[in-house]
């Protein structure tokens, strides 16, 4: 599967989340290209052009972050075919697992006491297509994240070595996953299962590095209390520290 097989995936699954009778064709529709047309992208029989990503973003109503994040896609597909290095694998490998929010979930998936070693089982049960979870649990094994032992799934903690190098582009894609997600699923969620509050404050932004440190430890103590025990679902948590007033230098 190639990498924009992947986008246009995920984005169909995201959607039928929120409108389960979405249909192929409705999809295709959407983006205002014929049915057939759509089947050979995900299939990986056509690479769109350039221009047709474009449009492809303006009919899912995404920002040009997303363009941009289309169009890097669009140019390693058509270099990828059988060309591709190892090196320049394990590059574009990093990048996706950043951008995309799945392969930690996967990761995070494993200990769970009913997990099922299965590309199938993993799709059910983060709500993502069946074949990007396959693709995912390939990439997170290509990076040493993910080790396949008797067909038991081991999570080896390898950290990204290179993660500093990520564009930042990635980073904001991947943030933007984080709080689409609270979106798409506040509605499906039992308020018992969730949290979701805010506070707003005047400031001294002389504090906000103390404030990112103050963070940083609540998460890594909030790790601590919800993985004990046994493990029987994935959350995702989200801080936000952000201005509401116009950032001025």
């Amino acid at each position: 599967m190639n990498k924009t097989s992947e986008f246009l995936l995920t984005e169909y699954q995201r959607r039928r989340n929120q409108a389960p009778n979405l249909t192929n064709a409705q999809f295709a529709k959407m983006l205002g290209i014929p049915s057939s047309r759509l089947s050979d992208y995900i299939n990986g029989r056509r690479i769109m052009t350039t221009t047709m990503g474009k449009q492809v973003i303006k009919g899912l109503g995404l920002p040009d972050v997303d363009f941009e994040h289309l169009k890097n896609l669009i140019e390693f597909d058509k270099k990828k075919i059988k060309t591709l290095q190892p090196e320049s694998q394990l590059k574009e490998d990093e990048f996706a697992v950043v951008c995309d929010w799945y392969h930690f979930a996967i990761l995070a998936l494993v200990p769970l006491k009913n997990f099922q070693p299965t590309p199938q089982w993993i799709a059910d049960r983060i709500n993502i297509p069946a074949e990007v979870a396959h693709a995912a649990i390939e990439r997170l094994v290509r990076l040493g994240l993910l080790s396949i032992e008797e067909g038991k799934f081991v999570v080896t903690h390898k950290q990204l070595e290179t993660t500093h190098n990520i564009p930042s582009e990635s980073l904001r894609r991947s943030h933007k996953q984080s709080l689409v997600q609270v979106i798409d699923n506040l509605d499906r969620v039992p308020v018992e299962m969730r949290d979701v509050t805010s506070i707003t404050f005047p400031m001294n932004r002389k504090k906000i590095p103390e404030a990112k440190r103050l963070i940083k430890n609540f998460r890594r103590k909030m790790a601590t209390l919800m993985t004990q025990g046994p493990k029987t679902d994935v959350y995702n948590l989200n801080v936000q520290l952000f201005p509401v007033t116009k950032v001025t230098k």
